[in-house]
C-alpha cells in the first residue's frame, strides 16, 4: 500500500492533526489535547502523539527541558507529497513557529494557506505580499486581513521599524487594490511578544510612532519566556 493510501486509512482525527501540523509547522501536547483531543487525558494525549511517532507520521523533539514538540514524520512528508523535512528547527525558526502556534491556539484559528489567502482575498492577491503567518482577524465585521509578527527578543524601537518596514513594503505595490486595503484599514497586525512587561513596552512604542491606517495589537505568552535570554526592552 503506498504511503498516501495509508493516510486515507488514518482515523480522522490523525489525519487532521497533520492537517493541522501542514499548516503550523509543529505542535505541543497541549495544544493537541485543546485542539485535538478534547475528550482524552494528558496521559491519553500522550499515548496518541507515541503511537503516530512509532509510525513516522510524526517524529518529536526538544522544545523546552520538560517539553516535546511534534512536526510531520518521513511518512507524513513522503505521503503528501511535500517539501519538508523531519528534523528539529534552529531556535529562531522555532521561536517564529512556536509563538504563531500559541497565537492560533490561543484565538482558535489558523494560520491562511497559500489557497485560502487567495479564495479569502482575491484581490490582494501581489507578489509583494508574503503569504507567511496570514490570518483572518475576526476582532471586527467585516473581517480583515491579519499578520502575525514575531518578536525575536529585539528592541521594541526595532520592532516598530520591522512593522513599518513590512507595511512601507505593501505601499509599494503596483496592485492598487492592496494599497487601498492598507490605507482602508483592512489589514491589522498582531505582534507576539513573551512578557507583560515587554508587552507594555511594545504598546508604548508604536503608540510614540502609530500606523495611521493599521491597527497594532500586541500578545504576551508566557510561554515564549524561554526565547528571551536577553530581556530586551
Amino acid at each position: 500500500m503506498s504511503a498516501a493510501a495509508d493516510y486515507s486509512e488514518l482515523p480522522g482525527r490523525a489525519q487532521r492533526l497533520i492537517d493541522d501540523l501542514v499548516r503550523h509547522w509543529l505542535i505541543t501536547p497541549a495544544v493537541v489535547g485543546a485542539r485535538h483531543c478534547p475528550d482524552l487525558s494528558e496521559d491519553g494525549v500522550r499515548k496518541f502523539l507515541s503511537r503516530l511517532v512509532e509510525q513516522d507520521w510524526l517524529a518529536r523533539h526538544q522544545l523546552l527541558e520538560h517539553e516535546a514538540y511534534f512536526v510531520l514524520g518521513s511518512r507524513a512528508i513522503h505521503a503528501l507529497g511535500i517539501r519538508r523535512e523531519a528534523r528539529a528547527f534552529g531556535l529562531q525558526s522555532l521561536h517564529e513557529h512556536y509563538a504563531v502556534l500559541l497565537a492560533c491556539a490561543r484565538r482558535g484559528c489558523s494560520v491562511l494557506t497559500d489557497d485560502e489567502f487567495r479564495a479569502a482575498f482575491p484581490h490582494l492577491i501581489d507578489p509583494g505580499l508574503s503569504t507567511r503567518n496570514l490570518f483572518i482577524d475576526e476582532s471586527v465585521t467585516p473581517f480583515r486581513l491579519g499578520l502575525f509578527v514575531v518578536d525575536h527578543d529585539k528592541l521594541s524601537t526595532r520592532l516598530v521599524l520591522k512593522v513599518k518596514r513590512r507595511i512601507g513594503k505593501l505601499m509599494q505595490s503596483r496592485r492598487t487594490e492592496l494599497r487601498q486595503a492598507v490605507l482602508n484599514g483592512e489589514i491589522s497586525v498582531c505582534v507576539l511578544t513573551a512578557t507583560a512587561a515587554k508587552r507594555a513596552n511594545i504598546v508604548a512604542a508604536f503608540a510614540r510612532k502609530p500606523l495611521r491606517t493599521v491597527t497594532v495589537t500586541v500578545e504576551a505568552h508566557d510561554d515564549l519566556d524561554g526565547f528571551f535570554p536577553l530581556k530586551r526592552r
